[in-house]
Formats: C-alpha cells, structure tokens, sequence
C-alpha cells in the first residue's frame, strides 16, 4: 500500500471530497488531528486498521487484467466505482475460467447483438 492511496481513503473514511483531501495535501496538513476527532486514532493507526480489514473486503475483478483484488472503493455513481487501497487476492481466476469467461461474454454479446 502506498502512502497516497492510504491518505486518500483517510480522506474518504472522514467524508472528505477528493478535492478537499487533496487540498490537504497541497497544504502539507496531516491526517492526524481529524482522525482523532472522529475515530479516536492517528493516522498510523489507521494504516494499521486498514491493512487488517482489507483481505476482509469484498472482492474485485480488474476489468483491465482480470486480477482478482480486494479493495477499499470511492463510489462514481451508476454502480461504478475506483479502488483506492487494494491488495490482490490470494485466489485468483485459473487461466482456463478467464478464457471460459471470455468466450461466455463473445457469446452472450452476439446473441445479443453485439458484433464486437
């Protein structure tokens, strides 16, 4: 997990826009004194709240690389959704299900269809 993912979703876990946590970082603040306010813990902590909870989060499948992933997510509406922390899966999709998947989705595409 990278520093900036782990500000981002202190941002997201504090009900802050993403342009209001990157104006806390423009301005060189910290998470700290928010996250005491509102969860009695300091950003060090949080990190380490967010490393036992993320293998406990629902699973993701990258629409890009079929990487299973779990992940902390911003909601964009639409039922879409950007992961802000994530760590891959331990299990993930066998080849053979990937191509299987594949060939499901060409072919529920041309019934359908679509000619993509």
């Amino acid at each position: 997990m990278h520093i900036v993912e782990l500000q981002e979703l202190a941002g997201a876990a504090l009900g802050l826009t993403e342009e209001q946590t990157d104006a806390i970082f423009e301005d060189d603040e910290d998470f700290d004194s928010p996250l005491i306010e509102k969860f009695g813990i300091d950003f060090d902590q949080f990190c380490n709240v967010v490393e036992a909870l993320l293998p406990l989060t629902p699973t993701l499948q990258s629409p890009l690389t079929d990487a299973v992933y779990h992940a902390f997510v911003r909601q964009l509406g639409a039922g879409d959704c950007r992961a802000i922390v994530k760590m891959k899966a331990k299990e993930q999709p066998k080849k053979e299900e990937r191509e299987q998947d594949g060939q499901d989705l060409g072919a529920a595409l041309r019934e359908d269809g679509d000619s993509r």
